[in-house]
C-alpha cells in the first residue's frame, strides 16, 4: 500500500515539526513540510502529494497564492486547514479529507481567481 503523501505548510517552525512528526508516526502517511510558502509551491511542483496541510500563521494572502497554485497544477488536490489540537484532532481532518470528499477540496473557496 502506498503511503498518502501530505505537504505541511506552516509559518512556525515548532508547530511544523511537531505536525510533521504526528503524520509520520501514522504508518500510512508520509508528511513532508516547509515554512516558506516559495518553497511550498516548489516542493508541490517536485513530488505528488496527495493533500496539503495549510497550518497556522499563513497570512491570508499566502494562503489564497497557494490554493490558487496547488489548483491549477492539480485541480484533485485535498487542501485541508490545521490550527492545533493535538493529534486526535490531526488524524480526524486527514481521514476525514479522504473519506467525506473524494472528488476535490475538502474546503473550498467559492472563487480562487478573485
Amino acid at each position: 500500500m502506498e503511503k498518502i503523501q501530505i505537504l505541511v505548510v506552516c509559518s512556525h517552525q515548532e508547530i511544523l515539526n511537531t505536525i510533521i512528526r504526528l503524520i509520520n508516526n501514522n504508518e500510512k502517511w508520509n508528511g513532508t513540510g516547509t515554512d516558506d510558502i516559495e518553497q511550498a509551491i516548489e516542493l508541490f511542483h517536485q513530488q505528488a502529494f496527495d493533500l496539503v496541510l495549510l497550518g497556522s500563521g499563513l497570512t491570508g494572502e499566502s494562503e489564497n497564492k497557494l490554493r490558487k497554485i496547488f489548483v491549477l497544477q492539480n485541480p484533485e488536490i485535498k487542501i485541508i486547514e490545521h490550527f492545533g489540537g493535538g493529534s486526535g484532532l490531526l488524524s480526524n481532518e486527514i481521514e476525514e479529507a479522504f473519506a467525506g470528499n473524494k472528488n476535490g477540496n475538502f474546503n473550498v473557496i467559492d472563487n480562487p481567481f478573485k
